[in-house]
Protein backbone atom coordinates (compact mmCIF):
# COMPACT_ATOMS: atom_id res chain seq x y z
CA UNK A 1 0.00 0.00 0.00
CA UNK A 2 1.38 3.37 -1.31
CA UNK A 3 2.25 5.84 2.07
CA UNK A 4 1.85 3.20 4.56
CA UNK A 5 4.23 0.38 3.29
CA UNK A 6 1.40 -1.95 2.34
CA UNK A 7 0.96 -4.39 6.03
CA UNK A 8 -1.52 -7.34 5.70
CA UNK A 9 -2.02 -7.38 9.11
CA UNK A 10 0.02 -10.35 9.86
CA UNK A 11 0.29 -9.64 13.96
CA UNK A 12 -0.43 -12.12 15.52
CA UNK A 13 1.76 -14.55 14.20
CA UNK A 14 4.72 -11.78 14.61
CA UNK A 15 3.82 -11.48 18.12
CA UNK A 16 6.71 -12.77 19.67
CA UNK A 17 5.35 -13.30 22.92
CA UNK A 18 8.02 -11.56 25.75
CA UNK A 19 10.58 -14.50 25.50
CA UNK A 20 12.18 -12.57 27.76
CA UNK A 21 16.02 -13.24 28.33
CA UNK A 22 16.92 -16.05 26.54
CA UNK A 23 18.42 -15.85 23.15
CA UNK A 24 17.59 -12.04 22.53
CA UNK A 25 18.91 -10.16 25.24
CA UNK A 26 22.25 -12.64 24.98
CA UNK A 27 22.01 -13.29 21.55
CA UNK A 28 25.08 -12.37 20.40
CA UNK A 29 26.50 -12.41 23.57
CA UNK A 30 26.06 -16.64 22.97
CA UNK A 31 27.90 -16.11 19.53
CA UNK A 32 31.44 -15.83 21.44
CA UNK A 33 31.03 -17.60 24.76
CA UNK A 34 30.11 -20.17 23.31
CA UNK A 35 32.59 -20.49 20.99
CA UNK A 36 35.61 -22.98 22.01
CA UNK A 37 33.90 -23.77 25.24
CA UNK A 38 34.10 -27.39 24.40
CA UNK A 39 37.71 -27.08 24.45
CA UNK A 40 40.35 -29.06 21.78
CA UNK A 41 38.17 -30.61 19.06
CA UNK A 42 38.67 -34.82 18.98
CA UNK A 43 39.22 -36.34 15.35
CA UNK A 44 35.42 -37.76 15.44
CA UNK A 45 33.86 -34.49 17.52
CA UNK A 46 29.99 -34.85 16.63
CA UNK A 47 29.36 -32.11 13.84
CA UNK A 48 32.63 -32.35 12.44
CA UNK A 49 32.51 -33.07 8.89
CA UNK A 50 34.12 -35.83 7.07
CA UNK A 51 35.89 -36.75 4.20
CA UNK A 52 33.59 -39.24 2.43
CA UNK A 53 36.80 -40.32 0.49
CA UNK A 54 38.67 -41.21 3.80
CA UNK A 55 36.52 -41.56 6.36
CA UNK A 56 38.74 -39.38 8.25
CA UNK A 57 37.86 -36.11 9.97
CA UNK A 58 38.23 -32.30 8.28
CA UNK A 59 40.62 -30.58 10.46
CA UNK A 60 38.56 -28.83 12.67
CA UNK A 61 38.67 -25.16 14.27
CA UNK A 62 41.41 -25.09 16.54
CA UNK A 63 40.35 -25.07 19.66
CA UNK A 64 42.07 -23.54 23.38
CA UNK A 65 41.30 -24.19 26.95
CA UNK A 66 38.54 -21.60 28.45
CA UNK A 67 41.18 -18.95 28.88
CA UNK A 68 41.23 -18.07 25.54
CA UNK A 69 37.77 -18.20 24.95
CA UNK A 70 36.64 -14.52 24.36
CA UNK A 71 34.37 -13.52 27.70
CA UNK A 72 31.76 -11.81 24.91
CA UNK A 73 30.84 -9.80 22.30
CA UNK A 74 28.59 -7.25 23.12
CA UNK A 75 26.23 -5.15 21.29
CA UNK A 76 26.36 -2.28 23.92
CA UNK A 77 26.68 0.52 21.39
CA UNK A 78 23.57 1.30 19.31
CA UNK A 79 25.70 3.37 17.42
CA UNK A 80 28.15 1.23 15.80
CA UNK A 81 26.17 -1.59 16.95
CA UNK A 82 29.10 -4.38 17.20
CA UNK A 83 31.85 -5.81 19.81
CA UNK A 84 32.12 -2.87 22.19
CA UNK A 85 35.16 -0.79 21.17
CA UNK A 86 38.56 -1.33 22.95
CA UNK A 87 38.42 1.22 26.07
CA UNK A 88 41.17 2.97 24.62
CA UNK A 89 41.24 6.65 23.80
CA UNK A 90 41.56 7.87 20.29
CA UNK A 91 44.92 7.59 19.02
CA UNK A 92 46.54 10.59 17.42
CA UNK A 93 46.95 10.25 13.47
CA UNK A 94 50.10 8.32 12.93
CA UNK A 95 52.27 9.83 10.15
CA UNK A 96 53.14 7.40 7.76
CA UNK A 97 54.74 7.18 4.25
CA UNK A 98 56.12 4.83 1.61
CA UNK A 99 59.56 5.25 0.49
CA UNK A 100 61.48 3.58 -2.37
CA UNK A 101 64.54 1.15 -1.54
CA UNK A 102 67.26 0.96 -3.48
CA UNK A 103 69.06 -1.68 -4.80
CA UNK A 104 72.29 -2.34 -3.23
CA UNK A 105 75.36 -2.49 -5.69
CA UNK A 106 76.97 -6.10 -6.08
CA UNK A 107 76.48 -9.09 -9.04
CA UNK A 108 73.37 -10.44 -9.28
CA UNK A 109 72.44 -14.99 -8.39
CA UNK A 110 71.76 -16.82 -11.09
CA UNK A 111 68.30 -16.02 -10.72
CA UNK A 112 68.14 -12.19 -11.23
CA UNK A 113 67.92 -11.42 -7.51
CA UNK A 114 68.80 -8.01 -6.34
CA UNK A 115 69.65 -7.30 -2.37
CA UNK A 116 67.79 -3.64 -1.04
CA UNK A 117 69.32 -2.38 2.17
CA UNK A 118 68.08 0.14 4.54
CA UNK A 119 69.81 1.88 6.93
CA UNK A 120 66.09 1.96 9.18
CA UNK A 121 63.78 -1.44 9.92
CA UNK A 122 62.21 -1.96 6.81
CA UNK A 123 58.69 -2.85 9.20
CA UNK A 124 56.34 -3.35 6.04
CA UNK A 125 57.61 -4.01 2.14
CA UNK A 126 56.02 -4.86 -0.98
CA UNK A 127 57.31 -4.78 -4.60
CA UNK A 128 55.80 -2.83 -7.31
CA UNK A 129 56.34 -2.23 -10.85
CA UNK A 130 55.16 -0.25 -13.90
CA UNK A 131 54.13 -2.13 -17.19
CA UNK A 132 53.71 -5.92 -17.41
CA UNK A 133 53.42 -7.73 -14.29
CA UNK A 134 56.00 -10.61 -13.80
CA UNK A 135 54.71 -14.07 -13.90
CA UNK A 136 56.95 -14.52 -10.29
CA UNK A 137 58.43 -12.59 -7.56
CA UNK A 138 59.82 -13.85 -4.18
CA UNK A 139 61.80 -12.30 -1.35
CA UNK A 140 63.57 -13.09 1.62
CA UNK A 141 65.24 -11.30 4.59
CA UNK A 142 68.07 -11.49 7.03
CA UNK A 143 67.30 -12.71 10.57
CA UNK A 144 68.42 -10.99 13.86
CA UNK A 145 72.13 -12.41 13.12
CA UNK A 146 72.19 -11.03 9.58
CA UNK A 147 71.62 -14.46 7.76
CA UNK A 148 69.51 -14.66 4.93
CA UNK A 149 65.92 -16.02 5.48
CA UNK A 150 63.94 -18.41 3.80
CA UNK A 151 61.94 -17.25 0.79
CA UNK A 152 58.81 -16.24 0.17
CA UNK A 153 56.79 -15.96 -2.69
CA UNK A 154 54.19 -12.86 -2.67
CA UNK A 155 50.91 -12.55 -4.46
CA UNK A 156 50.03 -9.87 -6.91
CA UNK A 157 47.82 -7.73 -4.90
CA UNK A 158 45.23 -7.14 -7.31
CA UNK A 159 42.84 -4.25 -8.20
CA UNK A 160 40.10 -5.37 -5.28
CA UNK A 161 38.66 -2.05 -5.94
CA UNK A 162 37.14 -3.06 -9.02
CA UNK A 163 37.64 0.70 -10.49
CA UNK A 164 38.71 0.74 -14.26
CA UNK A 165 42.07 2.10 -14.61
CA UNK A 166 41.95 5.87 -15.99
CA UNK A 167 42.23 6.18 -19.84
CA UNK A 168 45.97 7.06 -20.39
CA UNK A 169 47.08 6.48 -17.11
CA UNK A 170 50.03 4.37 -16.02
CA UNK A 171 50.19 0.32 -15.78
CA UNK A 172 51.23 -0.42 -12.37
CA UNK A 173 50.70 -2.28 -10.18
CA UNK A 174 52.30 -4.48 -6.97
CA UNK A 175 52.62 -7.38 -4.56
CA UNK A 176 50.71 -7.96 -1.40
CA UNK A 177 52.90 -6.01 1.31
CA UNK A 178 55.05 -8.47 3.71
CA UNK A 179 56.22 -8.05 7.47
CA UNK A 180 59.98 -8.04 7.96
CA UNK A 181 59.81 -5.72 11.15
CA UNK A 182 63.37 -4.86 12.45
CA UNK A 183 64.95 -6.00 9.26
CA UNK A 184 67.34 -4.04 7.11
CA UNK A 185 67.94 -5.84 4.35
CA UNK A 186 65.62 -7.73 1.92
CA UNK A 187 66.60 -9.64 -0.90
CA UNK A 188 63.86 -9.85 -4.43
CA UNK A 189 63.69 -11.82 -7.49
CA UNK A 190 60.99 -11.45 -10.06
CA UNK A 191 60.75 -13.92 -13.23
CA UNK A 192 58.77 -13.12 -16.94
CA UNK A 193 58.57 -16.05 -19.30
CA UNK A 194 61.15 -17.68 -16.66
CA UNK A 195 63.82 -14.58 -17.31
CA UNK A 196 64.84 -12.19 -14.72
CA UNK A 197 63.14 -9.08 -14.88
CA UNK A 198 64.39 -7.81 -10.81
CA UNK A 199 65.42 -4.92 -12.58
CA UNK A 200 62.10 -3.73 -13.36
CA UNK A 201 60.42 -4.01 -10.15
CA UNK A 202 61.03 -1.47 -7.22
CA UNK A 203 61.10 -2.48 -3.39
CA UNK A 204 59.02 0.21 -1.20
CA UNK A 205 59.45 0.04 2.39
CA UNK A 206 56.01 1.22 3.50
CA UNK A 207 56.72 2.98 7.61
CA UNK A 208 53.58 2.77 9.69
CA UNK A 209 54.94 4.96 12.25
CA UNK A 210 54.60 4.47 16.07
CA UNK A 211 51.19 5.15 17.44
CA UNK A 212 50.05 6.27 21.11
CA UNK A 213 48.14 3.09 21.48
CA UNK A 214 50.14 0.38 20.10
CA UNK A 215 51.42 -1.14 23.18
CA UNK A 216 47.94 -1.00 25.10
CA UNK A 217 46.59 -2.83 21.66
CA UNK A 218 49.10 -5.41 21.80
CA UNK A 219 48.20 -6.05 25.46
CA UNK A 220 44.17 -6.63 24.74
CA UNK A 221 45.45 -10.21 23.22
CA UNK A 222 47.51 -10.85 26.63
CA UNK A 223 44.81 -10.00 28.65
CA UNK A 224 42.46 -12.28 29.56
CA UNK A 225 43.53 -15.16 26.74
CA UNK A 226 44.66 -14.06 23.16
CA UNK A 227 41.01 -13.59 21.66
CA UNK A 228 40.19 -10.30 22.55
CA UNK A 229 36.34 -9.82 23.12
CA UNK A 230 36.24 -6.38 21.75
CA UNK A 231 37.68 -4.65 18.64
CA UNK A 232 39.90 -1.77 17.99
CA UNK A 233 38.22 1.29 16.28
CA UNK A 234 39.70 3.13 13.21
CA UNK A 235 40.69 6.10 15.82
CA UNK A 236 42.21 3.64 18.33
CA UNK A 237 44.94 2.03 15.63
CA UNK A 238 46.08 5.36 14.09
CA UNK A 239 44.52 5.48 10.90
CA UNK A 240 45.16 9.12 9.31
CA UNK A 241 41.82 9.88 7.96
CA UNK A 242 42.85 12.28 5.24
CA UNK A 243 44.50 9.16 3.40
CA UNK A 244 40.84 8.09 2.86
CA UNK A 245 39.82 9.52 -0.28
CA UNK A 246 37.30 6.85 -0.65
CA UNK A 247 34.07 7.75 1.16
CA UNK A 248 31.87 4.56 2.31
CA UNK A 249 29.57 3.55 0.10
CA UNK A 250 27.04 0.76 0.80
CA UNK A 251 24.94 -1.75 -0.91
CA UNK A 252 21.66 -2.99 -0.47
CA UNK A 253 22.50 -6.28 1.47
CA UNK A 254 25.55 -8.51 2.40
CA UNK A 255 24.40 -11.71 1.66
CA UNK A 256 28.37 -13.84 2.39
CA UNK A 257 31.41 -13.06 4.24
CA UNK A 258 34.69 -13.71 2.42
CA UNK A 259 37.48 -14.96 4.43
CA UNK A 260 41.31 -13.90 3.08
CA UNK A 261 44.81 -13.78 4.63
CA UNK A 262 46.91 -10.65 4.13
CA UNK A 263 49.68 -13.10 3.27
CA UNK A 264 52.32 -11.46 4.98
CA UNK A 265 54.57 -12.23 7.68
CA UNK A 266 53.41 -14.29 10.96
CA UNK A 267 56.39 -13.35 12.84
CA UNK A 268 55.04 -10.30 14.28
CA UNK A 269 54.27 -9.29 18.40
CA UNK A 270 51.34 -8.26 19.60
CA UNK A 271 52.52 -4.36 19.84
CA UNK A 272 53.14 -4.77 16.12
CA UNK A 273 49.76 -5.92 15.19
CA UNK A 274 48.16 -2.21 14.93
CA UNK A 275 51.81 -1.08 12.91
CA UNK A 276 50.63 -3.52 10.27
CA UNK A 277 46.84 -2.23 10.03
CA UNK A 278 48.23 1.47 9.50
CA UNK A 279 50.87 -0.18 6.97
CA UNK A 280 48.67 -2.72 4.58
CA UNK A 281 45.94 0.77 5.26
CA UNK A 282 48.87 3.28 3.63
CA UNK A 283 49.36 0.75 0.69
CA UNK A 284 45.96 0.15 -0.44
CA UNK A 285 44.93 3.71 -0.08
CA UNK A 286 47.90 5.39 -1.51
CA UNK A 287 49.69 2.95 -3.52
CA UNK A 288 46.92 0.79 -4.81
CA UNK A 289 44.93 3.73 -5.05
CA UNK A 290 41.89 2.64 -3.86
CA UNK A 291 41.58 5.39 -1.34
CA UNK A 292 41.09 3.25 2.02
CA UNK A 293 42.11 -0.05 3.37
CA UNK A 294 40.67 -3.37 1.19
CA UNK A 295 39.05 -5.48 4.11
CA UNK A 296 36.00 -4.74 6.12
CA UNK A 297 37.65 -6.33 9.16
CA UNK A 298 41.28 -7.71 9.92
CA UNK A 299 42.22 -10.15 12.79
CA UNK A 300 45.72 -10.92 14.24
CA UNK A 301 47.11 -13.63 15.34
CA UNK A 302 46.60 -12.89 18.60
CA UNK A 303 42.92 -12.36 18.49
CA UNK A 304 42.71 -8.82 18.47
CA UNK A 305 39.56 -7.62 15.86
CA UNK A 306 40.77 -4.31 14.19
CA UNK A 307 38.03 -2.18 12.08
CA UNK A 308 39.03 -1.92 8.57
CA UNK A 309 36.84 0.21 5.86
CA UNK A 310 35.27 2.94 6.77
CA UNK A 311 32.00 3.17 6.84
CA UNK A 312 30.90 0.57 10.14
CA UNK A 313 31.58 -2.90 10.66
CA UNK A 314 27.69 -3.09 11.33
CA UNK A 315 26.62 -1.56 8.21
CA UNK A 316 26.91 -2.77 4.26
CA UNK A 317 29.64 -1.07 3.62
CA UNK A 318 31.42 -1.47 -0.14
CA UNK A 319 35.20 -2.45 0.39
CA UNK A 320 37.81 -3.71 -1.89
CA UNK A 321 38.76 -7.47 -0.64
CA UNK A 322 37.57 -9.47 -3.28
CA UNK A 323 37.37 -7.80 -7.20
CA UNK A 324 34.11 -8.13 -8.39
CA UNK A 325 32.51 -9.50 -5.76
CA UNK A 326 32.54 -7.05 -3.33
CA UNK A 327 29.09 -5.23 -3.41
CA UNK A 328 27.19 -8.23 -1.06
CA UNK A 329 30.43 -9.47 0.77
CA UNK A 330 31.94 -8.55 4.29
CA UNK A 331 35.42 -9.36 4.07
CA UNK A 332 37.61 -10.42 7.09
CA UNK A 333 41.54 -10.80 6.64
CA UNK A 334 43.63 -12.77 9.27
CA UNK A 335 47.11 -11.01 9.14
CA UNK A 336 50.07 -13.47 8.31
CA UNK A 337 50.30 -16.27 5.82
CA UNK A 338 48.28 -19.23 6.15
CA UNK A 339 49.81 -21.20 3.23
CA UNK A 340 51.38 -23.88 5.17
CA UNK A 341 50.87 -22.82 8.60
CA UNK A 342 47.71 -23.06 10.17
CA UNK A 343 45.95 -19.99 11.93
CA UNK A 344 46.09 -19.89 15.13
CA UNK A 345 42.98 -21.05 17.63
CA UNK A 346 43.21 -17.56 18.88
CA UNK A 347 42.50 -16.02 15.53
CA UNK A 348 40.18 -18.56 14.50
CA UNK A 349 37.85 -18.17 17.66
CA UNK A 350 37.55 -14.48 16.46
CA UNK A 351 37.13 -15.40 12.93
CA UNK A 352 34.19 -17.40 14.09
CA UNK A 353 32.76 -14.62 16.56
CA UNK A 354 33.08 -11.65 13.91
CA UNK A 355 31.28 -14.11 10.83
CA UNK A 356 28.87 -15.46 12.96
CA UNK A 357 27.89 -11.88 14.77
CA UNK A 358 28.24 -10.37 10.88
CA UNK A 359 25.77 -13.75 9.25
CA UNK A 360 23.82 -14.10 12.13
CA UNK A 361 22.73 -10.88 12.21
CA UNK A 362 21.87 -10.49 9.20
CA UNK A 363 19.88 -13.33 8.97
CA UNK A 364 22.12 -15.60 6.64
CA UNK A 365 23.40 -18.84 7.60
CA UNK A 366 27.45 -19.60 6.65
CA UNK A 367 26.18 -23.05 4.99
CA UNK A 368 23.21 -21.73 2.48
CA UNK A 369 24.36 -21.26 -1.00
CA UNK A 370 24.09 -18.05 -2.24
CA UNK A 371 23.92 -16.77 -5.86
CA UNK A 372 26.55 -13.54 -6.37
CA UNK A 373 26.98 -11.53 -9.93
CA UNK A 374 30.33 -11.00 -11.02
CA UNK A 375 30.78 -6.88 -11.45
CA UNK A 376 34.43 -7.96 -13.01
CA UNK A 377 37.64 -6.61 -12.36
CA UNK A 378 40.34 -7.07 -9.92
CA UNK A 379 41.22 -10.84 -9.68
CA UNK A 380 37.79 -11.94 -10.29
CA UNK A 381 37.96 -15.25 -12.23
CA UNK A 382 34.16 -15.43 -13.05
CA UNK A 383 33.71 -12.58 -15.75
CA UNK A 384 31.39 -9.00 -15.48
CA UNK A 385 28.25 -10.21 -15.83
CA UNK A 386 27.68 -13.58 -14.83
CA UNK A 387 27.01 -15.32 -11.59
CA UNK A 388 28.68 -17.99 -9.15
CA UNK A 389 26.95 -19.81 -6.35
CA UNK A 390 28.84 -20.56 -3.37
CA UNK A 391 28.23 -20.37 0.55
CA UNK A 392 27.84 -17.27 2.60
CA UNK A 393 31.00 -17.89 4.20
CA UNK A 394 33.57 -18.89 1.71
CA UNK A 395 36.92 -18.10 0.88
CA UNK A 396 38.63 -15.30 -1.63
CA UNK A 397 39.79 -18.11 -4.08
CA UNK A 398 36.42 -19.73 -4.43
CA UNK A 399 35.99 -16.76 -7.23
CA UNK A 400 39.20 -15.13 -7.61
CA UNK A 401 42.07 -15.99 -9.32
CA UNK A 402 44.40 -16.01 -5.66
CA UNK A 403 45.65 -18.81 -3.50
CA UNK A 404 43.88 -16.45 -0.75
CA UNK A 405 43.41 -17.18 2.54
CA UNK A 406 46.21 -20.37 1.73
CA UNK A 407 46.02 -23.67 1.36
CA UNK A 408 46.17 -24.40 5.31
CA UNK A 409 43.29 -21.85 6.38
CA UNK A 410 41.05 -22.96 3.07
CA UNK A 411 41.12 -26.85 4.48
CA UNK A 412 39.53 -24.82 7.77
CA UNK A 413 36.57 -23.48 5.76
CA UNK A 414 34.04 -26.07 6.55
CA UNK A 415 34.94 -26.98 10.07
CA UNK A 416 35.12 -22.82 10.10
CA UNK A 417 31.49 -23.01 9.02
CA UNK A 418 29.67 -25.58 11.55
CA UNK A 419 31.16 -23.34 14.33
CA UNK A 420 29.36 -20.76 13.12
CA UNK A 421 25.84 -22.09 12.13
CA UNK A 422 26.24 -23.62 15.80
CA UNK A 423 26.97 -20.11 17.25
CA UNK A 424 24.04 -18.01 14.93
CA UNK A 425 21.34 -21.35 15.95
CA UNK A 426 21.90 -20.34 19.69
CA UNK A 427 21.90 -16.59 19.00
CA UNK A 428 18.37 -17.29 16.98
CA UNK A 429 16.05 -14.77 18.51
CA UNK A 430 12.45 -12.93 18.04
CA UNK A 431 13.34 -10.17 15.50
CA UNK A 432 14.72 -12.88 13.22
CA UNK A 433 10.89 -14.46 13.84
CA UNK A 434 8.68 -11.57 12.72
CA UNK A 435 11.22 -11.06 9.87
CA UNK A 436 10.45 -14.41 8.19
CA UNK A 437 7.36 -14.03 8.50
CA UNK A 438 7.27 -10.73 6.30
CA UNK A 439 10.21 -11.13 4.60
CA UNK A 440 8.55 -10.64 1.05
CA UNK A 441 7.35 -6.92 2.46
CA UNK A 442 10.35 -5.95 4.26
CA UNK A 443 13.47 -6.74 1.98
CA UNK A 444 16.76 -8.05 3.25
CA UNK A 445 18.63 -6.37 6.53
CA UNK A 446 20.60 -3.72 5.71
CA UNK A 447 22.12 -2.98 9.31
CA UNK A 448 22.58 -6.03 11.78
CA UNK A 449 20.53 -6.65 14.62
CA UNK A 450 21.25 -4.49 17.57
CA UNK A 451 20.05 -2.86 20.85
CA UNK A 452 17.46 -0.11 20.54
CA UNK A 453 18.98 3.22 21.41
CA UNK A 454 16.73 3.02 25.18
CA UNK A 455 18.52 -0.33 25.82
CA UNK A 456 15.84 -1.93 26.48
CA UNK A 457 15.30 -4.05 23.07
CA UNK A 458 16.42 -5.00 19.95
CA UNK A 459 16.14 -3.83 15.83
CA UNK A 460 17.06 -4.51 12.61
CA UNK A 461 16.59 -2.40 9.48
CA UNK A 462 15.72 -3.34 6.25
CA UNK A 463 15.18 -2.40 3.06
CA UNK A 464 11.50 -1.37 3.53
CA UNK A 465 11.24 -0.60 7.44
CA UNK A 466 12.15 -1.97 10.79
CA UNK A 467 11.51 -4.76 12.99
CA UNK A 468 11.88 -4.10 16.73
CA UNK A 469 11.02 -5.97 19.65
CA UNK A 470 11.13 -5.73 23.30
CA UNK A 471 10.24 -8.48 26.12
CA UNK A 472 6.79 -6.67 27.43
CA UNK A 473 5.87 -6.24 23.80
CA UNK A 474 7.00 -8.70 21.63
CA UNK A 475 8.32 -8.36 17.60
CA UNK A 476 6.50 -6.32 15.35
CA UNK A 477 7.75 -4.46 12.02
CA UNK A 478 6.67 -0.79 11.32
CA UNK A 479 7.12 0.30 7.78
CA UNK A 480 5.81 3.39 5.30
CA UNK A 481 4.69 6.52 6.33
CA UNK A 482 3.81 5.39 10.20
CA UNK A 483 7.84 4.33 10.15
CA UNK A 484 8.27 7.72 9.30
CA UNK A 485 6.47 9.65 11.70
CA UNK A 486 7.47 7.73 14.75
CA UNK A 487 10.85 7.92 13.88
CA UNK A 488 10.90 11.52 13.49
CA UNK A 489 8.96 11.51 16.94
CA UNK A 490 11.63 9.62 18.68
CA UNK A 491 10.99 6.27 17.97
CA UNK A 492 11.19 4.10 21.12
CA UNK A 493 12.02 7.16 22.73
CA UNK A 494 8.92 9.05 22.08
CA UNK A 495 5.54 8.78 23.75
CA UNK A 496 4.51 6.74 21.98
CA UNK A 497 7.47 4.01 22.84
CA UNK A 498 7.56 0.48 21.63
CA UNK A 499 4.58 -0.57 18.67
CA UNK A 500 2.16 -3.55 20.01
CA UNK A 501 0.29 -4.13 16.51
CA UNK A 502 1.50 -4.47 13.10
CA UNK A 503 -0.36 -2.15 10.69
CA UNK A 504 -4.37 -3.07 10.39
CA UNK A 505 -7.18 -1.56 8.22
CA UNK A 506 -9.54 0.89 9.60
CA UNK A 507 -12.35 2.67 7.89
CA UNK A 508 -9.93 6.27 6.95
CA UNK A 509 -7.25 4.04 5.90
CA UNK A 510 -4.06 2.03 7.56
CA UNK A 511 -3.32 1.95 11.96
CA UNK A 512 -0.86 1.07 13.72
CA UNK A 513 -0.84 0.69 17.69
CA UNK A 514 1.99 1.23 20.62
CA UNK A 515 2.35 1.22 23.85
CA UNK A 516 0.75 4.97 24.48
CA UNK A 517 -1.41 5.49 21.33
CA UNK A 518 -1.92 4.56 17.96
CA UNK A 519 -0.76 6.29 14.79
CA UNK A 520 -3.14 6.31 11.78
CA UNK A 521 -2.31 6.99 8.03
CA UNK A 522 -5.02 8.64 6.34
CA UNK A 523 -5.80 7.26 2.84
CA UNK A 524 -7.68 10.63 1.67
CA UNK A 525 -4.61 12.83 2.37
CA UNK A 526 -1.75 9.77 2.37
CA UNK A 527 -0.45 11.57 5.82
CA UNK A 528 -0.43 10.31 9.04
CA UNK A 529 -2.31 12.54 11.93
CA UNK A 530 -1.46 13.03 15.43
CA UNK A 531 -1.49 10.05 17.52
CA UNK A 532 -4.22 8.77 19.12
Amino acid sequence: MAGSGGRRGRAGRARGSARAGTALTAAVTAIVTAVLASGPAAAAEPGVPTDPATATAVPAVPADAAALAPTGVQQLDPAHAVMPPAGLPPAAPVASGIQPVTYAPGARDAFGGREARSETPLRLVAVTWNGPAPDAVSLRSTDAAGNWGTWSDLDPAGSEKESPTPTGAPDHGGTDPIWVGDRTGVEVRAMRAGQPVTDQVQVVRIDPGVGSNDEAIGSLGAARGPAAPKYVTRAQWGADESKMTWPPQTTPAVRAVTIHHTSESNDYSPAESAAIVRGIYAYHAEKQGWGDVGYNALVDKYGTIFEGRAGGLDRNVVAAHAGGFNRETFGIAMMGNYTTVQPTPAQMNSVAALAAWKLGGLYQDPRQQVTLTSSGGGTSRVPKGQSTTVPALFAHRDVGRTSCPGDAAYAMMEPLRAKVQELIAQAAGDVRTAWSADRALLGEPTRVEAPTADGQGRSTDFEHGTVIWSPRTGAWPVTGAIAEHWRAAGAERSPLGYPTSGEYDVPTGRQQNFEHGALTWARTTGTVGAPA
